[in-house]
């Protein structure tokens, strides 16, 4: 059913990627963990908390927009191995996919678009196995808590609040986008990079129309051109928007660099967001909180049977 295997402790939840369209570039701009010496200061059910945790958590709490005081960062740290301990008695695993949900909690938490968090995780040089793990607890524990309770659910009325209290989310523009995408192996390195940006800009050129712009990856055999998908104004972000705005229908966005090379999108239609759209927006918004909040009280519950042993420093 799902990827990704979640672990507690030192050890990562698996090497997902976000997948949001405004996430591209994240991957790339993220650290690896440097080798460092390091010291055990708590543990967890057993599982131990480090210095290095310790450390790598307030820059990732900055970039939140969070309290990030080594105490701060204590208390988060003791929340994701709190969280990890239980998902994994059940085995609870999660999707590259389901990543995304996390960060737009975050973002909207923060009051900025997902791009602008993607922009901040990345300037925090947080080691990105840290933002990963994070990110993948987070989003397994709040599953976790909406299976529990599957009475979590948002009324009619509800949807109806939250459209007349949010114009922005009430009034969107409805995207097909397409992602083009000319990778670039790493050991190309700038060289190969530079000769992709090349690449990308002929494409855009002969680029004109969704359905004939993904026949030209048989001219170009490092050329992917992605399946079409709906996205709202909303969910993209002010920066991306705007971007998709200034483009002409049938046409490629300006590129820039991500993970795997150059990349790009194609607007293959844009028109108003439908009511059945925009309610689903706000009936997601709405439920995430829902969930947030149960996902509140059941850690809450589970801190209390936790063992934690904190070591005098």
């Amino acid at each position: 059913m799902m990827s990704l295997r979640i672990f507690s402790g030192t050890r990562l939840v698996s090497k997902a990627g976000l997948t949001a369209l405004a996430l591209l570039a994240l991957a790339a701009t993220l650290p690896a963990s440097p080798a460092s010496a390091q010291s055990i200061v708590a543990t967890v059910n057993g599982d131990p908390v480090t210095t290095v945790d310790i450390a790598e958590r307030e820059k990732l709490l900055s970039a939140l927009g969070m309290p990030a005081s080594p105490a701060a960062a204590m208390d988060s740290m003791i929340k994701s191995r709190v969280e990890a301990t239980e998902i994994n008695k059940f085995g609870i695993k999660v999707t590259a996919a389901e990543l995304s949900p996390a960060v737009q909690y975050f973002a909207d938490r923060a009051h900025v678009s997902l791009e602008a968090m993607a922009a901040r995780l990345g300037a925090s040089k947080a080691d990105k196995k840290h933002v990963e793990n994070f990110l993948s607890i987070h989003q397994a524990f709040n599953l976790y808590a909406r299976a529990r309770n599957r009475a979590v659910d948002v009324s009619s009325a509800d949807i109806d609040a939250e459209l007349a209290n949010d114009p922005k989310i009430a009034h969107q523009t409805s995207y097909v986008i397409r992602q083009v995408l000319m990778t670039v192996p790493p050991e190309a390195g700038m060289a190969g990079l530079q000769q992709a940006a090349k690449q990308m800009e002929t494409v855009r050129a002969r680029f004109t129309a969704c359905e004939t712009g993904a026949k030209l990856v048989s001219d170009y055999p490092t050329l992917i051109v992605r399946d079409p998908v709906t996205r709202t104004s909303a969910q993209l972000g002010d920066p991306l928007t705007a971007l998709l705005e200034k483009t002409p229908i049938g046409h490629v966005t300006q590129p820039s660099r991500d993970a795997s090379g150059i990349a790009a999108l194609a607007v293959c239609s844009r028109s108003a967001a439908d009511k059945d759209t925009l309610r689903d927006a706000a009936a997601a918004r709405v439920l995430g909180r829902n969930v947030q909040r149960d996902a509140e009280k059941l850690y809450e519950e589970l801190r209390t049977h936790a063992v934690i042993v904190k070591n005098r420093q």
